[in-house]
């Protein structure tokens, strides 16, 4: 199971997920799996949480929902902070989610992809079900969604399939249904449950993407030819006194180890990130000051 978290400024998302093959006072995010991948997002911390089964864990799949998660997350105001991965194991599921469920607060969120099929390793309903003390129920607004769907198709609905519509009962539970698709979207105490699947997940997640949301985040990007040895000492000085703003420091991988920066458009990038426009704009201003530092074109 595959695991992110995350803490925006206000209540963020958290999610689990199983992964497919082809995922300041900002909100945060972190993920885990199991066997699976999780996700989860909280205010002012968000955290995303994956399920993906142990082909994660073999590195026989490879995530796919995590990075376009973060994106949107990110750009919503919801900072993805930690991605776990844990195997099908219902123990590891339960203590993660609520673990994370924790790190994020009440108005957090949590993201849980993929083991909700209808084979005997997908666990996911079952485990978060028992996280926080209730117990799996047939949902027959899930039943007629599927009956139609199967029925449209000639596909008999037998048991195995009905375990899909297993779902927890609590009055905390929301069930939410995406236009076009019969999969229900799961959420129990701000813990999202989604499915596996790339083309899917994203389909949920942007149909109710409304509910997560942090404060705005601004960016600024500055170059150097000072190698990071040379500029860490001053760069790590200023990071300390703007504690609001993220500083990243990331070498032109365009470069040869030892390699002159002749001919090349710069050695380090310095990425600024924060959700105070005045705060960041004081960074940016700081290392402009103490080093030598340039923009480009876009």
């Amino acid at each position: 199971m595959l695991r992110t978290a995350g803490v925006p400024q206000r209540a963020g998302p958290a999610l689990v997920w199983r992964p497919q093959a082809v995922a300041p006072a900002a909100a945060a995010a972190a993920a885990a799996l199991p066997g699976a991948m999780h996700a989860e997002a909280a205010a002012p911390q968000s955290r995303l949480q994956q399920h993906g089964r142990q082909q994660v864990l073999t590195g026989s799949i490879s995530d796919a929902n995590t990075p376009w998660l973060a994106k949107l997350l990110h750009s919503r105001g919801v900072d993805l902070v930690r991605v776990e991965v844990v195997p099908d194991d219902k123990r590891d599921i339960v203590e993660t989610v609520l673990r994370l469920r924790e790190r994020v607060g009440a108005d957090g969120f949590v993201f849980t992809s993929g083991g909700i099929g209808p084979t005997h390793d997908d666990i996911t309903y079952e485990s978060i079900a028992a996280a926080f003390g209730c117990h799996l129920e047939l949902h027959q607004p899930t039943v007629e969604r599927m009956q139609e769907h199967y029925d449209k198709r000639g596909v008999e609905l037998n048991e195995a399939r009905l375990r899909m519509a297993r779902l927890p009962k609590d009055d905390s539970v929301e069930v939410l249904f995406t236009p076009g698709l019969w999969v229900p979207l799961v959420c129990i105490h701000g813990t999202y449950i989604l499915p596996g699947i790339p083309r899917l997940f994203q389909q949920m997640v942007e149909a109710h993407a409304g509910r997560f949301r942090g404060p705005a985040a601004y960016s600024s990007t500055l170059f150097t030819n000072l190698g990071e040895g040379d500029l860490a000492a001053k760069l790590s000085g200023i990071a300390a006194l703007h504690p609001a703003v993220r500083i990243g420091s990331y070498p032109n991988t365009d470069m040869g180890v030892g390699e002159s920066v002749k001919g090349k458009p710069y050695k380090v990038k310095l990425q600024f990130e924060g959700r105070d426009k005045a705060a960041l704009q004081k960074a940016v201003d700081a290392v402009r000051e103490q080093l030598d530092v340039f923009t480009l074109p876009a």
